[in-house]
């Protein structure tokens, strides 16, 4: 459930709200975040100079619900049973667990939906994506629940690709408008089968909530962890028929667009909320100047790796081409 409400602005800019120094600074999306809730997966600050800090995460009382008033200034998000969370202003969330919740699932919907939030306030918009480091930048890749876009994202690191993000990836546009990608959570979300298949039930590996056979896998510290990469290529994940070869082919104009919109990650709630002009307007420019390629390939662990090669070749030729 969603509400949202009005605040009146601060003087000076942004409100930063008090910090408790105890607590460790984590980055993710370029933030500097202090969190009264354990961030699992994230990288961790040495300089807690407070005048930096832009996200407080802690532990209050939440009300069931707001006047709503739509300018998404402050968001209130109801997800029982894991409890109430409200997102205010891009840079703090008030968090009331409920009775039989865990840190774990509380973390899920952090740095899930509610973190998608207070990106889309903050004016950086999260992507419903997976990503690997390539030369100069990374890649991304882009699909429909149950594409396979973290089962794909896995066995291209067994083949030791580096994977900066998996599920959601936070873009921003650079100084020279191109597009930019911060590396995300060091883990992948596989369901059972897959992580049974790809061998990747070993030490570290936890469910993700205890009610579904998801799993989270956790990755090595990615090079320049708290560094954007550009952005240069994104695949759109398309299931092939039986029979067929993978294929690769360029997505052009409103084809690309659509692509990039309908994996805005909580679109909905960006609307809801008013800000969903921002992310539009990056869709275009990534839409402009990013190559977009629909990447067809038949989905089975058997088949797995014929898809995979297929793909390694065209990424073969990122540093000599430009999308072509």
């Amino acid at each position: 459930m969603l509400h949202t409400k009005n605040l009146p602005e601060s003087k000076g800019g942004n409100f930063v709200p008090e910090l408790t120094p105890k607590n460790p600074v984590y980055r993710l999306a370029g933030l500097r975040i202090v969190s009264d809730f354990p961030l699992n997966g994230l990288p961790t600050c040495s300089d807690k100079a407070p005048a930096q800090h832009d996200v407080v995460i802690r532990r209050a009382s939440v009300p069931e619900a707001l006047p709503s008033v739509a300018n998404g200034k402050e968001v209130l998000l109801d997800l029982p049973p894991t409890g109430r969370f409200l997102v205010r202003n891009g840079n703090e969330i008030l968090i009331e667990p409920a009775p039989s919740s865990d840190d774990g699932e509380i973390q899920v919907y952090l740095l899930g939906t509610a973190f998608g939030v207070l990106c889309h306030q903050r004016g950086i918009t999260p992507l419903h994506a997976s990503a690997i480091d390539v030369a100069d930048g990374c890649v991304g890749f882009v699909g429909e629940t149950g594409a396979g876009k973290s089962t794909l994202v896995a066995a291209l690191a067994a083949r030791g690709h580096e994977v900066i993000a998996d599920d959601v990836c936070f873009l921003q546009l650079g100084d020279k408008t191109d597009v930019q990608v911060w590396p995300g959570i060091r883990r992948i979300r596989l369901w059972q089968d897959a992580m049974v298949a790809l061998g990747c039930d070993g030490p570290g590996v936890e469910r993700e909530i205890h009610r579904y056979n998801k799993y989270l896998i956790p990755l090595r510290p990615p090079r320049n962890p708290t560094e954007p990469r550009r952005l240069h290529r994104l695949y759109h994940l398309y299931a092939a028929s039986n029979g067929e070869t993978p294929s690769v082919n360029r997505l052009r104009g409103a084809a690309a667009m659509e692509v990039l919109i309908q994996n805005i990650y909580r679109l909905g709630l960006a609307e809801r909320t008013g800000h969903k002009p921002t992310a539009f307007a990056l869709c275009a420019a990534a839409a402009r100047d990013v190559p977009v390629f629909r990447f067809s390939r038949r989905l089975g662990f058997d088949v797995l790796d014929e898809g995979i090669e297929f793909l390694e070749d065209h990424l073969r030729d990122i540093c000599f081409s430009k999308g072509n």
